[in-house]
This record gives C-alpha cells, structure tokens and sequence, in this order.
C-alpha cells in the first residue's frame, strides 16, 4: 500500500533566466542562498551529466542550466551531487542520528523503539533549522508478544486475548509513523513464541485502517509468507534460509511488497572491517560507530549472505522493489558508514550503482511517502550530498564525501 502523497514540482528549466529565492541570505526561514555549480548529478532517477543546482532557505530552488546569480558558489566539476541518503531500518541509540548525519546519512527510519522522542522528531523534520541530527520517522514500540523477539523488559507486548486494533490504536497515539510487526520463532533449537497469523492479519488491518503501513520483521522464508499473507506492506529483512521459489517471489510483486534487506548484518563482519580499515571512514567514527562495527554476532552464518543475495537477484528480476536500510545499531553495522557498504552489496546482488543510489533516496520517499526529500528537484528539501567521482559507475565513490548539507546547511563531518 502507498499512501497519497504531494507531487513534487519539475526541474527547472536550462538557462532559466531569474529564480525567486524566497527569502535574503542568512534569512531566519533558512539557509542563505549558494549554487552547486556543474557537477554530475543523480537525482534520484537518473544521471543529468553536468547541471547546477541553486539551493536557498533549505530547499532546492533550481537544478539546470543556471545563469550567474551572485550568491556563494562550491565547484562540483569532477564530484556528483546526490539526494541525501535514507537508511530504512536503523534502532537508535544516543548518537545514532549525529553519527548518520556525518556520512550523508539525512533522514533514519527506526523499526524498534521509544516513542517519547517522537513528538520533537516530527516538529524537526518539518522545519528547515540547522540541525546536527538527522531526520527520523519511526515505528516506535513494535507489536511483538510476551517472551517474543525481541527479548528485553521495557515495553508493551501482544498479550493472549488482546485486541490487536487497540493495541495498534495506542501506538498511533503514541506518535508512530508506521507499524512493524515481528514475526521470529527462532530456531529449532531454541522456540520462542511468536505472532499468530491471525494476530498478524489483524495487526495489519488495524494499521492501514489508520492509515500506516505495516512493516513486518521475518527472517526466515515461512515467517516471510506468513507476512506476504497477512498483507504488509514492507518486510524489514530478505530471508537468509532458503532461496524462495520463483512463485513466492511473484507473489511478493503481484501484492506490491516492498523489501528492506539488511545485508550489513548477513556478512559476519566483512563490510564492518572493510570500514574499520579505510582511512576515508575512520576519521569520522564516533565511539559508539566504532563500537558497532567492531562488535559480531554469534549466530551469523557464511549461508545467509549467500542465501541473501540470490533472493535480492530474484527480487529484482521479477521486478519487487529494494529499499536499502542497515539495521544499525545490530552488530557490525553502524549508523551512517553501514549504508555505503549496504550499496555496495547491493550491488554485488545485481543492482546498478543506480538503482543502488535509488534505493537509497527516490525509493523510500516514494514508498514510505517522504515527499519533501529523496530527489533532487525543484521545491524539495535541500539535503544534499556531494562525492568525489561517480558513484553511479562505482559506487565505492560514496566513501570519498566532500561536502554534506543538510536543510541547506554544511555539516559538521568531525565527531563531537
């Protein structure tokens, strides 16, 4: 299911002669006015080869063939400027949203969490202040069951008998965005309980009756079906037992899931090291990102990469969309550099380094119905990230960041 969402306003057109900026330099609305000038740019869509783009107040005033203005200008020759990047499933921790921001991180999705933060969250991605953080949308408490994944003290549970629509009524109200769902019944060797599929159907229709989507946490092909069936709308990891038929993968289409792999936590710490040795990275690690990437899971297993990547392929052929989202603050994936490295495997499961930037701005905007953000357009939020080289040929170049904005505004790149 999307929901409605504003369209945004073309590009402007090349060699358009005047721009109303809409507010003075260093007007209180925003940022003051300053032009990318003749850099690559992906727009979110699709690569314009050489434009600028004129950004005021935070937001995007024009993207072309722009005539001299007189307002400050950063050269992009040789760079390529991007839509800042959407992690779709992240877990906060306290630096989480600073430590994404730093590498081009602008907007984290969390599908597990406190909700008492929602209120400010939602009054930030609104405006267009100066901010160190980035933008956050939130699941808030997922819908689990007492002993269910996950384990913990410290929030509210499914209990035997309870109305699934009131309890999906009281997360609406404590401010979620949308609603997740966990259906995990762990191993043979180790059971715990788990969603009923009826409970999850329930859950699913209590969610879009109030206008949420519904984003279900499966790891494992039959907890995967057992969301298809239900109805969610995204599921939040690809499954890593088992290489799904091509039928079950046409019913994922036919049914307009969306799909949110999680590769960062499937590769056993391989991504992890890559980014703990680049030198283009560790400057910028905070101590709880170092701390992420250095930590492994005990129950990773060589198979589920593979398994991952295969069911990507097959996703992709048959036409599912893949969102790119990290599971940070998961073992060995951290907020921010986790995402380069979610692209690249990406990548690696078939996807251009197009379509792997796509699903990491256009895509999400669309699908998770972000409408001021994820492209590069006229009127949109100016979050705004600019690399040296091209990512759409090599997406490594996503690691070389020169310049990240963020509401208009330069970000600070060294941790506090």
């Amino acid at each position: 299911m999307e929901l409605p969402r504003r369209k945004a306003k073309g590009l402007f057109a090349a060699g358009a002669a005047t721009v109303a900026l809409g507010g003075s330099a260093g007007a209180a609305t925003g940022s003051g006015p300053f032009v990318i000038r003749d850099a690559r740019v992906f727009d979110g869509e699709r690569v314009l080869p050489r434009a600028s783009v004129l950004v005021a107040d935070g937001r995007i005033r024009a993207v072309g063939d722009l005539p001299a203005s007189g307002v400050p200008v950063h050269d992009g020759r040789g760079r390529t400027l991007l839509p800042g990047l959407i992690d779709c499933h992240v877990h906060l921790n306290e630096t989480a949203r600073a430590d994404a921001l730093r590498f081009g991180v602008t907007t984290e999705l969390d599908m597990f969490g406190d909700p008492s933060g929602l209120a400010e969250a939602r009054r930030q991605r609104r405006g267009h202040a100066r901010t160190s953080q980035a933008d956050l949308w939130s699941a808030g408490f997922g819908v689990t069951v007492p002993d269910g994944h996950p384990r913990g003290p410290g929030f509210p549970r499914l209990t035997p008998g309870a109305d699934p629509d009131a309890f999906v009524g009281e997360r609406v109200a404590e401010g979620s965005d949308f609603i997740k769902l966990v259906i995990e019944d762990g191993s043979p060797e180790h059971p715990f309980p788990t969603l009923t599929p009826a409970q999850a159907r329930a859950v699913v229709q209590a969610a879009h009756r109030r206008g949420r989507l519904a984003v279900a946490h499966a790891e494992q092909l039959h907890n995967t079906r057992i969301a298809l069936d239900a109805g969610a709308d995204a599921l939040a990891h690809v499954w890593t037992d088992a290489e799904a038929p091509p039928e079950f993968v046409a019913a994922l289409r036919a049914a307009g899931t969306v799909v949110v792999p999680t590769l960062s936590v499937y590769d056993c710490g391989a991504s992890a090291d890559s980014l703990l040795a680049d030198p283009r990275i560790t400057p910028y690690l905070s101590a709880p990102q170092r701390e992420s990437l250095t930590k492994r899971s005990t129950r990773c297993r060589p198979s589920f990469l593979r398994n991952a990547l295969a069911n990507i392929r097959r996703l992709r052929a048959e036409g599912v969309p893949v969102l790119a989202g990290t599971d940070a603050t998961m073992p060995g994936a951290a907020h921010g550099p986790s995402m380069l490295t979610e692209l690249a495997h990406l990548v690696t499961a078939g996807l251009t380094p197009a379509q792997a930037l796509a699903a990491a701005t256009s895509l999400p905007a669309k699908h998770f119905t972000l409408p001021d953000r994820g492209r590069i357009a006229r009127g949109l939020r100016a979050d705004l990230l600019l690399v040296e080289g091209d990512p759409t040929t090599d997406i490594t170049a996503l690691r070389e960041i020169h310049t990240i904005w963020k509401n208009g505004y330069p970000v600070e790149r060294m941790p506090a």
